[in-house]
């Protein structure tokens, strides 16, 4: 799950200016000429892989991003053979502060600099460190950052904006939003009185645009100053069109309970602001608010009257919640919507492709995930219906479009197929879905029927399953090791639900697996029974420690609503109180589940996030991620 305005990442740069980053902590390297170019520049981009298979390779692209004061544009260059090495020629756009780039070695692998990314700066005509630069990037330390591997480090984005205000002055008003949001994120010492002197600053100076008063707006507003807040919408007076009145607009949307009127507003607003960017939040928010009211079918209609400015994720929604009511015929109906919707998407490329994306990336996020969910679950009503031909042509699909990543479909997939008495197919499925790593008890009965039915007996099956099971560790284990990071873990010290204080440093000498947590958070839960269960195994074990990071724990009450949450489930869990969600900041974690494998030295060996479904697959990977930290 997400929190707040960052993503997922942690690393730290080095050099205060970051003039480039030219691979001296990578075996690759990647160098631009000139290498003080400035924008609007054409430079030249040398990239000398010191892997013999990258090396070897026909073809390699480069991705490019350009960055300023919002989310960055990709354009992806392709990077032509000259000998040992490989060049691309690229023109810098006229607005960018800086640029990021990653090389892009095929569908599976990339370079990005060991997780730091590829970062050059520009200059002045003069050669000076451009104004925006520092500042610009440390919007890849909050948000942007994964897309080029670069980890999140909020104390870095906060140094860096700081450096850059302090060297530039005058660029302090086009980073205000970021620069507060990270002073309430990391909560230094004095940051809300710092918060407070900067809004006055900021506040003083003329010409604020729009997006500025907003944002002085809704800061005043939290800290209690209506007079100065009503002073930010008095100066947004002179643009009755702009981005300040239609934010006004959706915070009135918020109040509005009966469906007419919710409809006429939204209908009064796309004639008030036809190219606003809002819109597809409004057509969110409305249909959220149907779901809520169980409003299946109108929210359907809606969203295909709505349809150019819908999302097709949300007739997914729709079909989701249509299915779990046992509404068959309008999840069915939703989900044609959807993919329709989404083959119109990926046809116009230019009309709905994120900046931030290469073609080739949001073509495969967009089937990957997106159509494999849809085909999967208009599969599966297909199955329940009886039309057993149809339901295997959608989960083949969805098999298809998820390139067999996703253990869910693979099962589906496969149990359609056994039904139909598709041995060998359903064997192939389940043993390339095994060969992941996915062998849980499920997929392992699974493919014994596979296994049984495609040779005629179950003979031979315990050797046949030892053999698949002992090469998937053995696959796990080697991807692991290619993941295994080293990076300092930051000293904390937090109080246990009982109010004991305890310091990172207890536990030196130990494994640590430290993981980050809350009650809400569907996936953290879902991870549980497997830490329960690893938890349980190693309790006997003096050298391993399962540490639980409650954090972003709204409740005044969080240490009691912890206790319970634990009480009820009976988890034998030992708990600190991030009640200031400062460790967490602290870690560059941007969304929950996140573990961090710390080793008896106190490096950070591995970091995992998110909860993938698979019980037995997570445990066996901490396992190994334990050993491995162990140096085994």
């Amino acid at each position: 799950m997400k929190k707040s305005f960052s993503l997922l990442i942690t690393i730290l740069l080095v050099a205060l200016s970051l003039v480039v980053c030219s691979g001296k902590s990578s075996s690759s390297q990647l160098t631009m000429s000139p290498a003080k170019a400035k924008p609007g520049d054409t430079v030249t981009f040398t990239y000398l892989p010191a892997d013999k298979d990258q090396a070897s390779r026909e073809a390699l692209s480069l991705y490019v991003y350009s960055y300023s004061t919002e989310l960055p544009k990709v354009q992806a260059v392709d990077l032509k053979k000259s000998g040992k090495k490989w060049t691309a020629v690229y023109s810098i756009d006229k607005e960018a502060y800086g640029l990021v780039a990653k090389v892009r070695l095929d569908k599976e692998n990339e370079d990005n600099n060991q997780g730091k990314g590829y970062i050059f700066a520009l200059h002045t005509p003069e050669g000076k460190l451009l104004p925006g630069h520092r500042a610009g990037l440390a919007l890849a330390y909050t948000s942007w950052g994964q897309l080029v591997g670069i980890n999140q480090d909020l104390n870095e984005a906060l140094r860096l904006t700081e450096a850059d205000f302090l060297a530039n002055p005058d660029i302090k008003k086009q980073f205000v939003n970021s620069y507060l949001r990270l002073l309430q994120a990391t909560k230094k010492e004095g940051w809300e009185q710092k918060s407070k002197d900067f809004l006055e600053e900021i506040s003083a100076l003329p010409d604020l645009d729009d997006s500025t008063l907003v944002t002085l707006y809704r800061f005043f507003a939290q800290t209690g100053n209506q007079e100065k807040a009503m002073a930010m919408a008095q100066q947004a007076q002179k643009n009755p069109g702009g981005e300040f009145f239609q934010i006004q607009a959706l915070m009135q949307l918020q109040t509005i309970q009966d469906p007419k009127e919710r409809m006429n507003f939204v209908k009064q607003f796309q004639e008030t602001y036809p190219d606003s960017r809002y819109t597809e939040s409004i057509i969110g928010m409305i249909t959220q608010s149907m779901f809520q009211e169980k409003k299946l079918e109108e929210a359907n209609s809606f969203l295909l009257d709505n349809r150019l400015k819908a999302q097709p994720y949300y007739f997914y929604a729709v079909a989701n919640q249509a299915s779990q009511e046992g509404q068959t015929p309008l999840a069915l109906k939703a989900l044609d919507n959807g993919i329709s919707l989404m083959s119109e998407h990926l046809s116009n490329p230019d009309k709905y492709k994120p900046a931030y994306y290469t073609e080739e990336e949001w073509r495969e996020e967009m089937e990957t995930s997106l159509k494999a969910m849809m085909l999967s679950l208009k599969g599966n009503l297909l199955w329940k219906q009886g039309q057993l031909n149809e339901a295997i042509g959608s989960l083949r699909q969805a098999y298809e479009a998820s390139n067999g990543q996703q253990s869910g479909i693979s099962m589906d997939y496969a149990r359609v197929l056994l039904e139909n008495k598709n041995f060998e197919p359903a064997l192939q499925v389940l043993e390339a879905a095994a060969r992941k790593g996915f062998t849980g008890s499920d997929i392992l009965d699974l493919l014994k029927q596979a296994y049984a039915g495609a040779r005629g007996s179950d003979s031979g099956w315990d050797e046949y399953r030892s053999a698949l099971e002992t090469g998937a560790t053995e696959a796990l284990l080697q991807e692991l090791k290619k993941k295994m990071i080293r990076q300092p873990a930051p000293a904390f010290e937090l109080k246990d639900i009982e109010g004991k204080a305890v310091k990172l440093s207890d536990y030196r000498g130990k494994v640590v697996i430290l993981d980050f947590w809350a009650t809400w958070c569907g996936p953290c839960l879902g991870s549980f029974p497997g830490l329960k269960k690893l938890v349980e195994e190693y309790q006997k074990d003096q050298s391993v420690a399962f540490v639980f990071v409650n954090t972003w724990q709204d409740e005044a009450n969080k240490e009691q609503v912890v206790k319970e949450f634990l009480e009820k489930n009976q988890y034998p869990f030992y708990v600190l109180m991030d009640t200031e969600d400062k460790v967490v900041a602290d870690y560059g974690v941007s969304g929950i589940p996140t573990k961090f494998v710390i080793d008896p030295s106190g490096q950070i060996r591995f970091k995992s996030i998110g909860f993938e479904g698979d019980t037995e697959k997570m445990v066996k990977e901490v396992k190994l991620m334990i050993d491995l930290a162990r140096g085994k």
